[in-house]
């Protein structure tokens, strides 16, 4: 029965932190798995390192589509894809391409399982560390269901049956939120320190444990549940967020983020911005989904003019992303000082540009890219392609004078430092009055880490005013800031949701760029072009609704409104 046990364990051993494949685990009896003769804990081990896989992991990952996909940002470079449930409206109960219930409850579930068990395992160095972390993945599963269907049912400690479900109800959004929190302040000091060892990176560490406490807060505070609520019965409102808007939630979310900061254990000074995404371990990533070496980002999302490197290209970024960025000075690309030249549209931008998405004449593959009409990466010959002239660049590897792609450590950043940073900025500049010079500096801090300029113009610094900007132009800065510093990392699809202004954002056309290349001079021409349209049903689509499954086994469940 061990053998099967090991077999069963596929261990993808990365830098110290096994990964196995999602499996019903816990099918296996639990005497093997919590044995009192396993002296090392292996198997108790390899229990947990499962609970890890259940962590979001990004990438293609709805309908081989990224979530961003689902937002202004990028459409679907196919058609007929699951993803546009999200962009025509068209969600249901019965339909969602990123249905996140039951796989959330499974880690509940199966972390319930290991603390009930573990102390019986003969490994008394390991088992506080273990309990922590579990408690832990126990805390962002829930998180990753309240960001979704706002208040569920917290299970405390029971081990439930998936064959006999419980009736259990909703609780209140409050309760979901300080039950998270809780769980973050009880073992912070528990689980492993910054930084890691060596052969614990991937691990839950004190760290990690701030971020996910900072993150929830930073939620919690924000417009769509601070008060703002969607509408619909009592029941449905208490589940939806605070009844009332509280400043000091905002406070609460600032000094979350500002905890983790103090520490001083992360930094991005001296981290390159590319190499946060294909570098194992750098001293930004807080915590990432670890995975073997791959090319898949590169094949699902690559130019598909290559044709040894047969890339799909799924992912268009739109033209409204590649103009959120400013110019290399820093200045929004409509002001006359930016240094923006339509006719070469690309020069003198922000280098986070060149490190998001893949433009026309960009060398790649040991060519320049051709995303003209006709190119070789826009053949318009019925193939999928590009529909805005873009293909993502961010996550892939440097293969700019490569001929083939080759495997890379593809992480997926669940918490990095400069989102704690714009956390940080977002909630000091909505408590106060006016911003304070704490928050200029990380937006300072950032751009200079991206290579905007510091500028010789008084009373700018990389492009933004250094002092006297009222709380309104401060957090408009933010937002854009973290629109494209954290693009394609399932941030805006949840912004424009917590801002509750995705009823704005995702009803409009999207833009793309049309080049046209001149036979004879080779000369281009560049024409912003509607090729595209985003819906969002407000004020339904602002929570999924619970699946019609869960609702026919559970009685006692309360939809979400407009569901």
């Amino acid at each position: 029965m061990k053998k099967l046990l090991i077999a069963v364990m596929t261990a993808l051993s990365l830098a110290g932190c096994t990964k196995i494949e999602d499996g019903p685990l816990e099918r296996i009896t639990e005497n093997y798995v919590f044995d009192p003769t396993d002296k090392n804990g292996f198997y108790a081990e390899q229990f947990l390192n499962n609970i890890y896989s259940i962590l979001p992991n990004g990438y293609n990952r709805v309908g081989g589509d990224l979530l961003d996909a689902a937002t202004d940002d990028a459409m679907p470079s196919r058609n007929a894809v699951s993803i546009e449930r999200f962009t025509t409206s068209s969600l249901s109960a019965l339909s969602n391409p990123d249905d996140a219930w039951s796989k959330n409850y499974e880690g509940i579930r199966k972390a319930n399982i290991f603390l009930k068990n573990i102390d019986i395992v003969p490994v008394p160095a390991k088992i506080p560390f273990w309990k922590a972390e579990t408690r832990f993945l126990r805390a962002m599963f829930y998180f990753e269901l309240v960001k979704r269907y706002g208040g569920v049912p917290l299970v405390g400690d029971e081990v439930l049956d998936a064959e006999k479900p419980k009736n259990f109800t909703r609780n209140s959004f409050e309760e979901c939120i300080n039950y998270i929190v809780a769980e973050c302040d009880a073992i912070k000091g528990a689980v492993r320190p910054d930084p890691l060892a060596p052969g614990d990176y991937g691990r839950i560490s004190n760290g990690v444990v701030l971020a996910l406490k900072a993150r929830t807060l930073l939620y919690a505070a924000s417009p769509l549940y601070n008060g703002g609520n969607i509408g619909g019965t009592a029941d449905q409102k208490k589940y939806q967020g605070y009844a009332n808007f509280d400043a000091e939630r905002w406070n609460l979310a600032a000094q979350a983020a500002n905890d983790l900061i103090a520490t001083g254990k992360f930094k991005i000074d001296g981290v390159t911005f590319n190499n946060v995404f294909i570098v194992r371990k750098n001293d930004e990533v807080i915590l990432g989904y670890l995975r073997n070496n791959s090319s898949d980002l590169e094949t699902n999302n690559g130019p598909v003019g290559y044709a040894l490197a047969s890339a799909q290209g799924r992912t268009s970024p739109t033209q409204d992303l590649v103009e959120a960025f400013p110019g290399l000075n820093g200045r929004d690309i409509t002001d006359p000082v930016s240094g923006f030249v339509a006719t070469n549209p690309y020069a003198n931008r922000d280098p986070r540009l060149a490190s998001t998405v893949l433009y026309n004449g960009v060398n790649w593959l040991s060519r320049p890219l051709q995303t003209y009409e006709g190119g070789l990466d826009k053949p318009n010959n019925n193939t999928t392609q590009t529909k805005t002239g873009y293909y993502l660049r961010k996550h892939l590897g440097n293969f700019a004078t490569a001929t083939l792609y080759s495997a890379q450590p593809h992480n997926f950043p669940i918490f990095r430092y400069a989102e704690v940073m714009l956390n940080y900025a977002e909630a000091r500049n909505e408590y106060l009055a006016a911003p304070d010079a704490s928050v200029y500096k990380v937006l300072q801090d950032i751009r200079k880490r991206a290579g905007i300029t510091a500028g010789t113009t008084a009373g700018y610094l990389y492009g933004l005013k250094s002092s006297g900007m009222t709380k309104d132009e401060m957090r408009m800065a933010i937002r854009n800031e973290r629109r494209i510093e954290m693009a394609f990392e399932e941030q805006r699809f949840w912004d424009l949701r917590r801002w509750k202004t995705a009823e704005i954002e995702l009803n409009k056309n999207l833009n793309g760029m049309i080049i046209t290349r001149n036979a004879t001079t080779g000369a281009l021409t560049y024409q912003k072009s509607v090729v595209g349209k985003i819906s969002f049903a407000n004020p339904r689509m602002y929570f999924y609704p619970i699946p019609y499954a869960e609702i026919i086994k559970n009685t006692n469940l309360v939809q979400n409104t407009g569901w």
